[in-house]
């Protein structure tokens, strides 16, 4: 080989190491955590995701909150906005990524068909309708064979935004002795239910419900058809009809819900009627940084890389993942004016 053609060869290698460092200095490994509500659909839409890595740990709004305040994850995930008074609240955008119907899934022996309403939902979290053939129970299903069984309830022990946002729709539905709480022993004003039982996550109240009989438990749909679970009540909703918790019933809710704030934040009015609609829905959003300026509270700074690479995977959440895969894991993509705010507070991030 001639010294000119070696002289090639080298740089041809050197060239290819240079464009080998080089690209792998854009790949950046992005890390997530809280809202269970969202993890089925971040878990999905993180495996499809090749431009960098993310891993996404589903755990519970607050948590996801918390470890995103104190910068213990890139992006936190959330179905409760962060309110201005909330100590932990860093400088920092909300972005709806995904919308999910919060169903009423049970587990009772040969009982099929449930309507329920949100009095007597209140109820029966309050742990004041403890059977099954209470009276408040037989009269919404006429007809009915309901057992003469304690009601197990489920529920979430952990600062949940699935609680939060089922607590909403029933304070706004004037279930007695109600308030919105992402904990739910505050929300229904009574403490624990007797004999109830309390789960971290959505996934793990699913499986107690799955597991034990006489139970009766809310969570996002994707969490229940993840567990093969079909057996939801029917709620009536505000227009007077018991309607069940598919993803067409809860888009017809969205569609109605565009009080959508420059901070990303929908208002979502559970208690307006809406013909066909399933009402208990709700949003979940990342919370994320804002112009590589965030600072956390322990005071380190996201770099413009790592801003750069959250903000390249919300833009393909919101463009790409959901719309292809949101309904069909049992979740309502986001569309518009929500998805035109999503879209505006993404190019803030880096």
């Amino acid at each position: 080989m001639s010294k000119i053609s070696r002289s090639i060869a080298v740089l041809g290698t050197s060239v290819a190491l240079v464009a080998s460092v080089s690209g792998a200095a854009f790949a950046a490994t992005v890390q997530g955590g809280g809202s269970s509500a969202m993890g089925t659909f971040q878990k999905t839409c993180s495996a499809a995701y090749t431009a960098n890595t993310v891993n996404y740990t589903a755990s519970s709004s607050g948590t996801g909150r918390s470890t995103f305040a104190f910068g213990q994850v890139d992006f936190g995930g959330s179905d409760d906005p962060v309110k201005p008074s909330d100590p932990q609240r860093p400088a920092f955008g909300h972005i709806p990524v995904v919308a999910a119907p919060i169903a009423i899934g049970y587990n009772v022996k040969g009982l099929t068909g449930l309507r329920l309403d949100s009095t007597t939902l209140g109820l029966i979290w309050q742990g004041k309708v403890k059977k099954w053939n209470d009276a408040k129970i037989k009269a919404l299903n006429p007809g009915k064979t309901l057992p003469n069984k304690n009601i197990v309830v489920a529920y979430r022990s952990s600062s949940s935004g699935t609680s939060g946002n089922f607590s909403g729709y029933l304070t706004a539905n004037k279930a007695s002795g109600w308030n919105q709480n992402s904990t739910i022993t505050t929300a229904n004003g009574t403490g624990a239910p007797a004999g109830g039982i309390g789960f971290t996550s959505g996934g793990q109240l699913v499986t107690a419900v799955k597991n034990t009989a006489n139970s009766i438990g809310y969570a996002d749909l994707a969490d229940w058809q993840a567990q093969k679970i079909k057996t939801f009540a029917a709620v009536k909703n505000p227009a007077g009809e018991f309607v069940l918790p598919t993803t067409t019933a809860a888009s017809k809710f969205i569609a109605k819900n565009n009080n959508v704030q420059p901070s990303g934040i929908v208002g979502l009015q559970w208690d307006k009627s809406i013909k066909g609609a399933y009402n208990i829905v709700l949003v979940a959003y990342m919370l994320v940084p804002d112009k590589s300026n965030y600072i956390n509270k322990s005071g380190n700074r996201m770099s413009a890389d790592q801003a750069a690479a959250v903000e390249d995977y919300t833009k393909y959440l919101l463009n790409t993942c959901g719309p292809k895969q949101a309904a069909k894991l049992g979740y309502l993509p986001i569309t518009g004016k929500m998805l035109t705010q999503a879209r505006a507070t993404a190019e803030q991030i880096s």
